[in-house]
């Protein structure tokens, strides 16, 4: 089979197999003026512990506006609603007080950013994020094929004493996103 041939065998299927290989443009993701993805603390305990004070209700609110131009950089910034009920209502106000998410780079060159988290899952990334209250968290943020967000956060501490309150707790909470054409209202 001369090259040209193999070629022309090839080139059909390459085609067809670089059309199902596209991905999705992740601009659709971000936020414009005013809008914001909107998301609550899933309520089961297992998801929300550390980021709660004792004996609350599940009502941490979450707003997160997305830049996808940013991902290396900034791609994003966080507030929380519960200034006057939170872990920082006491000393700082609100968990998190316009935060920006900040991209790991590093991550970028590991096998971290290839791992896969499932169907439904558009594009993953990590990102540093501060509390105003609890330190640095890890975050974990997908965007998702159906056009909503998660984000896993991750708190970190060190091994807690026996009758550890919330905040001296390590810390895991999961949250899902919806975009609001008006914001969050906080």
């Amino acid at each position: 089979m001369t090259s040209a041939s193999l070629v022309r065998c090839l080139l059909p299927g390459l085609a067809a197999l670089a059309g199902t290989a596209s991905c999705r443009n992740l601009d659709g993701f971000d936020t414009q003026p005013g809008e914001a993805y909107c998301g609550s603390l899933i309520s089961q305990p297992a998801f929300q512990d550390g980021f709660l004070p004792a004996g609350s209700r599940p009502t941490l609110e979450l707003a997160l506006t997305l830049d996808t131009s940013k991902l290396t950089s900034e791609p994003g910034i966080l507030r929380s609603n519960d200034g006057s009920t939170g872990l920082c209502a006491k000393s700082t106000g609100s968990l998190f007080q316009d935060a920006p998410l900040r991209a790991i780079p590093e991550v970028d060159h590991d096998v971290l950013s290839s791992l896969s988290f499932g169907e439904g899952h558009e594009h993953d990334f990590f990102a540093w994020v501060d509390s105003s209250c609890q330190g640095t968290l890890l975050a974990v943020v997908s965007l998702m094929k159906n056009d909503q967000v998660e984000m896993r956060l991750f708190k970190p501490a060190r091994l807690p004493p026996p009758q550890a309150t919330p905040d001296q707790k390590p810390g895991f909470a999961v949250f899902h996103f919806d975009v609001q054409k008006h914001g969050c209202g906080f």
